[in-house]
């Protein structure tokens, strides 16, 4: 309904991030810088946090793309913290 009234080709939105969708404002564009060196100097562990819907999840799939396939890499959303020197559920 809402693609030909607003002239769009394909459905914008989906139950998963599509990082083709992905607005690179300029904390956007950083992170991504930080997440790139990270990888290319072999930093080990980086996390990325953020409030929900800032377009963390998709800025890592754009991440994944970028590396195409040469890393190794993990995610593990939804970590939560109990607090100072808790663990994780």
């Amino acid at each position: 309904m809402y693609l030909t009234f607003y002239g769009l080709s394909e459905k914008p939105f989906n139950t998963t991030p599509d990082p083709r969708f992905l607005y690179m404002s300029p904390g956007h564009q950083e992170a991504l810088a930080q997440l790139l060196y990270g990888v290319q100097e072999r930093k080990g562990f980086m996390v990325l946090t953020g409030k929900v819907g800032t377009g963390k999840t998709t800025l890592l799939n754009a991440l994944r793309q970028r590396l195409n396939g040469q890393t190794a890499i993990s995610f593990l959303p939804m970590a939560r913290s109990r607090g100072r020197g808790g663990s994780s559920r």
